[in-house]
């Protein structure tokens, strides 16, 4: 169950002061056992993944990840009858140079799919992860395509109308080649998100996934921190305890598009984003792809707030600039930092806490609900059973690419110059255990109305054609560094004189006094021709006069050749 004020308290809070804990509330403690809980690093990409516009065969990393370690739910779960657990995985730390793992997640299902999971395979030089994603639930065999020519999106051409958002356009495989669809605007549903279609990058080709509604950032389950092992031993068992508070996540959220994650914490130094870990603002706004969670977080937060995007924006200024107010890596770290800086009175919203303090929070986004150690039991086999479906996927993707053409410009590289189906493993049926309570009743609008391809129309260029969105370095670069909340234009960042907020509600209006005076000069109608043109756009100039260029109403007399201005300007 969704709670909507929460954005509201985080928003004036959280994004420009370190989160603590509520005053009052006992701090959380580092849960025992053979690892660390960490308040940074990927999260599982069965929650959301950044849409690259051209996706590439992912990173190939030095070492062999460890076996699956044996993961148990926690004996609570979010109400509702879509929920499910999704089992967790190794993530490689490329700073660490070491294997992280990412816990499994109670994840609320979007309609009408299942989850093809990700894997690790062995190639020359290393290991290399092949990402899963959201299949059709009427899915049986998978289509493996041949590399999609480079994106031809550019973003929008035209203004959007109240509450719509950009869809990307994407290459369609039509017959024998690929026909170039474009993007267009969609109306926005504030309980549903549209995910636009795209393609995931496998040793076998190109798999493209057909759009589909998802749940909003808020809803979609209860994360839980990644943990970094010294050590396991054998017959060890984890059960994940200590929950990331997803109120925090859009303040310190981070695209990572090559490795097709996002990450969350302190990304913030200036290195990241050269590396590849960009703020999703900055990603969602870029050449590189499309962020349909930003896109559609950003346009219903900023309803209720417009001051959201600057917020956020400044945050993200904020802690690049100023090295003590990210957040801890660590969850003993945090609790540490929770401890010294109890009682300091400041009420915002935690990183991280124990699961077991979840329930006792009334405004706490989801509600939970207690689970049976015989439940906790049955999706112990389905975790196996993913691992299962994980290693069968492997073989069947390996042997389809066995003899596959070299391709012309990598030769290390096997490329699909033809579709080919596969038939898919048996995908684990992800149920939610027990009968729950009965989910908030929220209707899926009708998907949006995308433009028509036509198979016969030559495609368009793709190399030295388009592509004139910017990379994310330079829209980080282009936010002017505000210091405080209080610089809020959001669509005026270029030119953020305050001035321009005035305008909706000055008490300047005051000069509808003045007005009998400028309306002598307004009885010859022809006086507005002309200024400038700016006037004769609202049409009413007696209104517009006032709030847009107040100064120019003194000077008509410079720009009025007629002789009429003369006479009745001319003091």
């Amino acid at each position: 169950m969704f709670n909507q004020r929460f954005p509201r308290l985080f928003l004036l809070l959280g994004g420009f002061l370190l989160p603590v804990l509520a005053y009052g509330q006992e701090p959380p403690k580092p849960a025992a056992g053979e690892g660390e809980e960490l308040t940074r690093g990927p999260i599982h990409e069965a929650f959301g993944q950044p849409m690259a516009f051209d996706p590439q065969p992912g990173p190939i990393v030095p070492k062999e990840p460890p076996a699956a370690i044996e993961e148990l739910p926690p004996d609570q779960k979010p109400e509702g009858e879509n929920v499910a657990w999704m089992a967790g995985y190794w993530a490689y730390d490329d700073e660490d140079k070491n294997f992280i793992w990412i816990s499994g997640f109670w994840r609320t299902l979007p309609p009408d799919r299942k989850w093809v999971s990700g894997y690790w395979t062995a190639v020359e030089g290393g290991h290399q992860w092949v990402s899963g994603f959201w299949a059709s639930e009427k899915t049986t065999e998978l289509e493996y395509l041949p590399q999609p020519p480079e994106s031809l999106e550019n973003g929008p051409s035209t203004e959007p109308a109240a509450g719509q958002i950009w869809m990307p356009g994407c290459w369609i495989w039509q017959s024998n080649r690929y026909a170039w669809r474009a993007g267009y605007w969609a109306t926005t549903d504030p309980d549903w998100l549209w995910v636009p279609c795209h393609y995931e990058w496998s040793p076998n080709g190109y798999v493209f996934v057909n759009g589909y509604y998802d749940y909003p950032l808020y809803r979609r389950g209860l994360l839980f921190a990644p943990v970094r092992f010294a050590r396991i031993a054998p017959g060890f068992t984890y059960q994940p305890s200590v929950v990331i508070d997803t109120r925090f996540l859009a303040f310190s959220l981070f695209s990572r598009p090559r490795y097709q994650h996002y990450y969350f914490g302190d990304y913030y130094a200036a290195n990241y984003v050269q590396g590849g870990i960009y703020p999703w603002f900055s990603f969602h706004y870029s050449r590189h792809g499309y962020d349909p969670l930003y896109a559609h977080t950003s346009l219903v937060r900023g309803r209720s707030d417009p001051r959201w995007d600057a917020n956020l924006r400044a945050s993200y200024v904020e802690r690049r600039t100023t090295v003590g107010a990210r957040p801890p890596h660590t969850y003993a770290a945090y609790s540490e930092w929770a401890r010294t800086n109890a009682g300091a009175g400041r009420q915002t919203l935690a990183i991280a806490q124990p699961l077991t303090q979840i329930s006792t929070q009334r405004d706490y986004p989801v509600r939970v609900q207690k689970i049976t150690q015989n439940q906790i039991q049955q999706i112990n086999v389905q975790n196996k059973q993913v691992q299962k479906f994980r290693e069968e996927r492997v073989k069947v993707e390996k042997e389809g690419a066995r003899n596959l053409p070299q391709s012309r410009t990598d030769p290390k590289v096997r490329a699909r110059s033809e579709p080919s189906k596969l038939r898919l493993p048996d995908v684990p049926n992800l149920v939610s255990p027990g009968p729950g309570k009965k989910s908030e009743s929220r209707p899926r609008p009708a998907e949006p109305k995308f433009p028509e391809v036509n198979p016969k129309q030559d495609p368009p260029t793709a190399k030295g054609k388009g592509r004139n969105l910017p990379d994310p370095e330079e829209i980080i670069r282009r936010q002017p560094p505000m210091k405080t909340p209080k610089i809020v234009p959001k669509n005026d960042d270029p030119m953020p004189p305050p001035k321009k907020v005035d305008p909706v509600p000055p008490p300047k209006k005051v000069d509808p006094t003045p007005p009998p005076k400028k309306v002598n000069p307004g009885p010859p109608k022809k006086v507005d021709p002309t200024p400038p043109p700016k006037k004769v756009n609202p049409g009413p100039p007696p209104k517009k006069v006032e709030p847009v260029p107040l100064p120019k109403n003194d000077p008509p007399p410079k720009k009025g050749p007629p002789p009429k201005k003369k006479d009745k300007d001319g003091d």
